[in-house]
């Protein structure tokens, strides 16, 4: 594998990781804080996942351009990246006036946050995919760790992936669920990514 594809790949599984932090750090900090109360730390969080993900966009396009045997696999996280960008924006641009104007829980605030989680949705059905083609990949052409790491991602990954379909028309009522395995699935399409870029 050449250098720069090498560094693009690992470009796009840091910046994964760093969406999986932010997550985590949203979940703990801010799930039962309100949009108004906690729009200091929030909005923080989501510039940075905005910007992660646009990172993520960039870097799988590189990757895309230059290594054939994967390029299924980067198509669908440069999409996952510009979806989570994009519904990151959402929750920027709108939610605080959306809330200060209407109501947390006025029908305008559930139109926005249905459109949001949307693209959430969608986003993680993607990255979901894009760990098993990753998986596939380690599992048919590694040693027994990767192998492992390669079966774990293609297990997370189409659960990830399915639970993020089926939500999509549900809005929000599996949000939780569907958010979970995508999480899961995003941690293993991460390390999977990193050790493809590992292997020659």
């Amino acid at each position: 594998m050449e250098q720069s594809s090498r560094s693009n790949i690992r470009v796009a599984a840091i910046a994964l990781i760093i969406t999986i932090i932010t997550q985590f750090l949203y979940v703990a900090l801010l799930a039962e804080v309100g949009i108004v109360e906690g729009w200091p730390l929030r909005s923080t969080i989501w510039t940075v996942e905005t910007i992660a993900f646009t990172v993520l966009t960039v870097a799988a396009l590189a990757a895309l351009a230059n290594d054939a045997r994967h390029r299924v696999v980067w198509a669908a996280l440069a999409l996952s990246g510009l979806f989570n960008a994009i519904q990151a924006g959402f929750g920027l641009s709108m939610f605080l006036p959306a809330t200060e104007m209407a109501g947390r829980e006025s029908p305008l605030m559930a139109t926005i946050l249905a459109g949001a989680f949307l693209f959430f949705f969608l986003a993680k059905a993607l990255i979901g995919m894009a760990g098993v083609g990753l998986g596939l990949s380690l599992f048919r052409n590694g040693g027994a760790a990767a192998k492992t790491v390669g079966g774990l991602a293609v297990l997370t990954g189409a659960i990830g992936a399915a639970a993020n379909i089926i939500a999509m028309p549900l809005g929000m009522d599996l949000v939780f669920q569907a958010g979970a395995a995508g999480t899961v699935a995003t941690v293993f399409a991460a390390i999977a990514a990193w050790m493809v870029s590992s292997k020659d």
